[in-house]
């Protein structure tokens, strides 16, 4: 796949010479051709951007110097490795290029092995000093966290309580994000926040820009189903004329987030290409507009959202290791609801408190059942669907103080019923029966397994009815021809 090849730009204004060099090298690297200066510096700064240029010097109106210096001179090419193309016994050429910035030079007739052996030297060269660089910014920026962190949690009060309070939680592990969100709050370096779909990923990014203090605002925009172009166009806007219907100008999302916070929702599902362009926005921190030559500076900082796995995403070759590590300057995975049952009562007030205002309701209160009820659910949908589940309720809600569980119940039972085994659980978490000695009757086990089910339940014999995939006249039933039992033992 071209995508994966390295990018070689070829300059020279002899047909011959590119054709050699094109046989030589096509099979292993994405071949870009420029026939004189001007292409060159044009095809060096277009997307997507060539790793090295073969130059030659001897070039009709701008010489391979003057292609040279313009590359140097400006950061977006500055750092892409060049080496000169010089006829034999050249020597004087050969240093003013070097003195110029290039990194090597090849004297003609060309040989293959001494072209390749030069280029893949460098490629390499340039590597090894990109993954250095990179190391170096990630272990400041580690520094940076466990400095903030450290001091942030020697004191277990939170410094700004008021940024979070959209977010209902009592759970120790929520708190604990909290405190790592203030710690990192003023770093500028990007964010990926992470978690099951319907856990409040967007409540933690209003949370973290409200905290950085920034003066811009927060920007969103929902990368699914966007092609490139249209990344491309939404992100950095375009000049009037770029393509057919671009009657005006218009400023793309970066500009709108100046001094802000631009939020890019749905990280895992962004197309490669796209990925490229994200990228380099993120390591010069400058881009384009469409049909623009004007370099633009961003000032932004960037979060990113996703209840995909990026790792799995990065094993499978859809998404690139160097974008994850750029976003996830910090990483902030919220867990989900299942893992943090605590959370289910002060939320189920919360949304019952909101779905009776919104119905114009009296407050309703919540039976203690339906606490231990839901809290036996898994929560595929996480907190979206707890509150679907309220609102729901109090909209069948047909009188009387306490809101009626008829139908979260039915909702819960005809979701179970459907639903196929869960992603979530693991090999642990699997049933798996095992006996040592002897086996038990089918009474004895029947026995057992209601007493675990009324014990899950908290006695509810509802609830425990659920579990057991009966109806709750079934299970009283068996509960009193246990009861008969003892009582005729006794006596």
């Amino acid at each position: 796949m071209t995508g994966d090849k390295t990018r070689i730009l070829i300059v020279d204004d002899e047909r011959l010479h590119i054709n050699i060099l094109n046989d030589m090298l096509k099979s292993e690297h994405a071949i870009k051709v420029a026939l004189n200066g001007r292409q060159a510096v044009e095809r060096s700064l277009s997307d997507p951007r060539p790793d090295l240029i073969l130059l030659d010097i001897q070039m009709p109106d701008m010489d391979g110097f003057e292609v040279l210096r313009q590359l140097q001179s400006d950061p977006r090419s500055r750092d892409i490795p060049v080496i000169f193309l010089t006829a034999r016994d050249a020597e004087e050429d050969e240093a003013r290029g070097l003195e110029l910035g290039a990194v090597d030079y090849i004297t003609k007739p060309l040989s293959p092995a001494v072209v390749r052996a030069r280029i893949n030297t460098h490629l390499s060269l340039r590597r090894s000093v990109r993954e250095t660089l990179e190391a170096k910014r990630q272990a400041q920026s580690l520094r940076t966290q466990v400095g903030a962190l450290t001091r942030s949690l020697s004191n277990e009060v939170l410094k700004h309580p008021q940024a979070f309070a959209d977010i209902v939680t009592s759970s120790p592990e929520m708190h604990g994000l909290f405190h790592y969100m203030e710690a990192v709050a003023d770093t500028g370096e990007p964010v990926l926040i992470t978690g099951e779909t319907g856990v409040g990923k967007e409540l933690f990014v209003r949370a973290l820009h409200r905290l950085s203090q920034r003066s811009g605002d927060l920007v969103a925009v929902n990368l699914a189903g966007l092609d490139d172009p249209t990344f491309a166009d939404a992100l950095f806007g375009h000049k009037k004329g770029a393509f057919t219907g671009a009657d005006r100008d218009r400023s793309g999302l970066v500009k709108g987030a100046e001094k802000g916070t631009l939020f890019l929702d749905e990280i895992g599902d962004l197309a490669p290409s796209s990925q490229i362009k994200l990228l380099r926005l993120l390591q010069e921190r400058s881009y384009h507009a469409l049909g623009d030559d004007q370099l633009q500076t961003m000032d932004a900082r960037i979060m990113a959202a996703t209840h995909q796995d990026l790792q799995a995403l990065m094993r499978q070759d859809r998404f690139r290791t160097d974008l994850f590590y750029r976003l996830s300057g910090h990483h902030i995975h919220i867990p989900a609801l299942r893992q943090r049952p605590e959370d289910i009562a002060p939320l189920v007030a919360y949304f019952l408190e909101q779905a009776c205002h919104t119905a114009q309701w009296d407050s309703l209160e919540a039976p203690p059942e339906l606490i231990s009820l839901l809290k036996l659910y898994d929560f595929p949908g996480n907190v979206r669907e707890l509150r679907g589940l309220i609102v729901d309720a109090v909209a069948q809600h047909r009188g009387g103080p306490t809101l009626s569980m008829k139908s979260i119940r039915s909702a819960i039972e005809s979701r179970k019923a459907t639903q196929s085994p869960s992603a979530h659980t693991n090999e642990e978490e699997s049933i798996s029966l095992s006996f040592k000695g002897r086996l038990p009757t089918l009474e004895e086990a029947e026995t057992s397994l209601i007493d675990e089910a009324m014990r899950q339940a908290g006695n509810n014999q509802g609830i425990a009815a659920s579990l057991l995939g009966i109806s709750r006249t079934a299970l009283n039933r068996r509960l009193s021809r246990r009861l008969q039992q003892r009582l005729d033992e006794q006596y």
